[in-house]
């Protein structure tokens, strides 16, 4: 097991108040403790560590990335959010891949919210995550030399609600390298546990896996609340069983390249294609003559 923690403090948008909405940042302040095997230096100021608990080729779980204070700040925010019932629009829309007929196969409800401007503690927890843990395991996205922040970008971050015989059991894959939707540019995805363990029963997040004969297994990833599941977007095959008893709740971030999709990369060429010349050029072509 692995300790990690932040190279430098979460930056803070907000006054610090007890009272206050979620940009207000938790109170306690913990020492952190760091890996040098990670490459993350301490910071006495930052947020309590949390640790690798279980890693494989394809994924790792990180330990207690929001502790008991955070989990309770973060349910107040929750509360004024209106899951609806998720469609496949939620996940795409309008693919041109095999994934629209099996995004059938899903029974939950999601909202979505803008963490770095509504949650802004929360973002920057999460994105610490994706730098110290996704990016060391999987290095897809570069680093900005000065800051030490990744440079990509920061999808809107799904809540996810999961009832008695709700589900997400179609097998799939968060972004495709070869799709054409917007999503494919996710290259890290983070699965948020919010609820206890014991407050459920059923809706275990599974991994496709190789198995020991080549053949494909299923595993089941052991999170508590505060725990966070973090993988290649591209890479590995999950879903969610059906949940028997309990409510189970997550929330899904993702760090996305759009250099890595082809629809973005489409998209900025267009968009290159438009971008006017400089006047004095479009005087030479049409008038034959330098613009004065």
């Amino acid at each position: 097991m692995v300790l990690v923690g932040s190279g430098a403090g979460p930056r803070l948008h907000a006054p610090m108040t007890a009272t206050g909405g979620c940009n207000s940042v938790p109170r306690r302040r913990f020492r952190t403790k760091a890996s040098a095997g990670l490459g993350v230096s301490t910071d006495a100021s930052s947020a309590s560590a949390f640790r690798v608990s279980q890693r494989h080729t394809d994924y790792v779980v990180a330990e207690g990335v929001l502790d008991t204070e955070m989990l309770e700040k973060l349910e107040q925010f929750l509360k004024r959010k209106r899951p609806q019932p998720a469609k496949m629009k939620n996940e795409g829309g309008n693919s041109d891949d095999e994934r629209k007929a099996r995004y059938n196969d899903r029974d939950s409800k999601v909202s979505w919210f803008n963490a770095r401007t509504e949650c802004s503690w929360l973002h920057d927890r999460l994105a610490e995550v994706a730098r110290t843990v996704a990016n060391v395991e999987w290095p897809m996205l570069q680093v900005d030399p000065t800051t030490g922040q990744l440079k990509c970008d920061y999808e809107d971050t799904q809540y996810a609600v999961y009832g008695p015989q709700q589900h997400f059991k179609a097998w799939h894959q968060d972004a495709y390298a070869d799709g054409h939707d917007p999503e494919d540019a996710r290259q890290i995805t983070l699965v948020v546990m919010i609820s206890n363990k014991k407050d459920y029963t059923g809706g275990f997040l599974q991994a496709k896996l190789p198995g020991p004969d080549g053949k494909q297994i299923a595993r089941s990833l052991r999170l508590d609340a505060g725990d966070v599941a973090v993988f290649p977007a591209k890479r590995l095959v999950h879903r969610v069983t059906s949940v028997k008893t309990g409510i189970r709740k997550t929330l899904v971030f993702w760090a996305s390249d759009k250099v890595s999709c082809h629809y973005h990369r489409d998209l900025m060429k267009k968009q290159e294609e438009v971008v006017p010349r400089p006047l004095s050029q479009t005087c030479v072509d049409r008038l034959g003559i330098p613009c004065s």
